[in-house]
């Protein structure tokens, strides 16, 4: 079972990151790009650290960097 990290909207879109809630899932982050219903886009990418006490800097950095170019792919910047 995964943890909801955050969420925001931009441009009718729903943005929802979700991490690991233990050791047992995968060390990844889950990008979640919602219209209402519609699910736009899913994406995951790796976590460098196990997010003990939670996310780590760097991989919060990288967590930005992807949804921003995704915001950017799918035209809603």
């Amino acid at each position: 079972m995964t943890t909801s990290y955050g969420t925001f909207t931009i441009k009718d879109h729903l943005f929802t990151s979700l991490m690991p809630s233990s050791d047992a899932e995968p060390r990844q982050w889950t990008i979640v790009v919602t219209r209402g219903d519609e699910e736009v886009r899913r994406e995951t990418l790796e976590m460098l650290y196990a997010p003990v006490f939670g996310a780590d800097v760097g991989d919060v950095a990288a967590l930005n960097e992807r949804v921003e170019a995704i915001i950017k792919e799918l035209g809603l910047e």
